[in-house]
């Protein structure tokens, strides 16, 4: 991945670089063996399969039969804790200790940007490893392998996805995934975030990793960041919503395109 080198005018547009913003999606973590969703062999390319699949995992759904939405879901997490972070989450890693502020906002529910060592994240989809009951309100987490995080008042994701049903709280409520289902709401508090960090004072850079940009909360923060004057950099080996309109669109993988990124910054600020 060493002998991937950016444009020259990336090079020179990055000097007083100094703030940085990095919104991901799915694409990020495909190179770490995680499906995407909408991409190329992604969970959405069969029609009816992507049907069935935003079916299970809705409110609707979750209400009605909550295990066949934690079996959807079981699919999502069994992916994820086999997975590690690629040079892609790294870098950005790299980028948050080179900037001066520093933000990430990402789609993902797979935990790995924490994994690799981002700090300042909005998941505004959740974490596919906590869980909240339905019934007295008391969140818990999934043992999680990747991190050592193993405690006995854990839920043993294993044992659930052999047993193939909802898992539930002591106090004999089902237990639903902290993450955003198909017909919920954003988070509030997510959503302050992400006005305050990204579109009230756009970074100095803000760049898209591996999302399809379908959703307005995703392509808004680089619109805002382009009209703003500020510096947008796409990576994404397909065109988008956004591809017409941001500085730079690099066709190529994060785990390609990021290290590059990151050493450039750091060059520029040695001092971190």
């Amino acid at each position: 991945m060493g002998d991937f080198e950016l444009p020259q005018s990336l090079h020179l547009a990055l000097r007083g670089v100094r703030s940085v913003g990095v919104i991901t999606g799915a694409g990020i973590s495909a190179e770490s063996g995680i499906p995407t969703y909408r991409g190329k062999g992604g969970i959405y390319d069969d029609p009816q399969e992507g049907d069935r699949t935003i079916e299970a995992l809705s409110a609707h759904t979750l209400a009605a039969d909550p295990d066949r939405t934690w079996r959807a879901l079981f699919q999502i997490a069994g992916a994820a804790v086999a997975a590690l972070p690629n040079e892609g989450h790294a870098a950005i890693a790299k980028i948050e200790d080179t900037a001066d502020r520093f933000v990430l906002l990402t789609q993902n529910v797979d935990g790995l940007h924490r994994l690799a060592g981002s700090r300042n994240v909005i998941d505004i989809h959740g974490d596919a490893f906590e869980v909240i009951c339905t019934v007295c309100g008391k969140a818990n987490q999934f043992n999680d392998p990747r991190t050592g995080a193993m405690a006995p008042q854990r839920l043993d994701m294993q044992a659930c996805m052999a047993a193939g049903k909802a898992p539930r709280c002591p106090c004999g409520g089902v237990y639903r995934p902290a993450v955003v289902l198909f017909g919920e709401m954003l988070p509030e508090d997510k959503i302050a975030r992400l006005y305050a960090e990204l579109l009230d004072s756009p970074p100095d850079l803000v760049i898209s990793v591996g999302t399809s940009a379908m959703f307005p909360y995703i392509v808004q923060p680089m619109l805002v960041a382009a009209s703003a004057g500020k510096l947008t950099i796409e990576i994404n080996p397909e065109p988008t919503e956004i591809s017409d309109f941001v500085a730079f669109h690099i066709k190529a993988k994060a785990g390609q395109a990021l290290p590059a990124i990151a050493a450039a910054l750091t060059d520029q600020h040695p001092e971190h």
